[in-house]
């Protein structure tokens, strides 16, 4: 069964889980204050469907590959916005520790690639094997400029707004904790690149 999937397919679901690891860890985390975590998620669940564990090849539907994704990202987009704008509301987590939890899972999703010397494209690219962005189709992400010494980008449609407006949230909390992920994962470059944005909506990775 597996034949009919090619490796962007693994590639996408991957990217899901570790989305579903984000609040799998921030629930965790609320725990840790005493809060219900599991009632929330099982109020996400209920609401915005749940997630799915084990190999993509037992679970995809193989006759609507691309529809069976791209509900599993709005699944995972939604409960994620949820979960957190229903936290920050109740005041059980800052905005400070939730984006401690965005920075370490980039600090451990680093370790599973080389960084190193790697120039600013491929580091660019590695951060977008993580990170959701919708279906490649979407062409979310449009590099302005690309060099040896950094690469900027704009984001040319925000699909993760419609996602924080359904719960009730706000998306410019998504960008800050994203923003930490991304400095977290920068952080065990041997290179030492800093990661920005600007006024403006660009977005850019240079070498220090």
């Amino acid at each position: 069964m597996s034949a009919f999937l090619g490796k962007i397919h693994y590639w996408l679901y991957n990217k899901i889980q570790l989305h579903e690891s984000l609040i799998e860890d921030i629930i965790n985390r609320s725990k840790e204050k005493g809060y219900n975590g599991e009632e929330l998620l099982n109020e996400s669940y209920s609401k915005y469907g749940c997630p799915v564990k084990g190999s993509l090849e037992d679970n995809i539907n193989h006759d609507n590959i691309h529809g069976w994704l791209q509900e599993r990202i709005i699944s995972v987009e939604t409960r994620l916005a949820y979960i957190i704008t229903e936290i920050l509301k109740a005041n059980i987590l800052s905005m400070e520790e939730i984006s401690k939890v965005f920075y370490e899972s980039g600090v451990n999703a680093a370790k599973e690639v080389e960084i190193n010397e790697a120039p600013p494209q491929e580091v660019f690219n590695l951060i977008f094997n993580y990170m959701l962005e919708g279906m490649p189709c979407d062409r979310v992400n449009q590099v302005v400029e690309n060099n040896e010494s950094k690469i900027s980008w704009i984001t040319a449609v925000d699909i993760h707004k419609d996602y924080w407006d359904k719960v009730e949230g706000d998306v410019k909390n998504f960008d800050y904790f994203r923003d930490s992920w991304i400095s977290g994962f920068l952080s065990s470059s041997v290179e030492v690149y800093r990661y920005f944005r600007k006024e403006d909506g660009l977005s850019v990775i240079e070498r220090v």
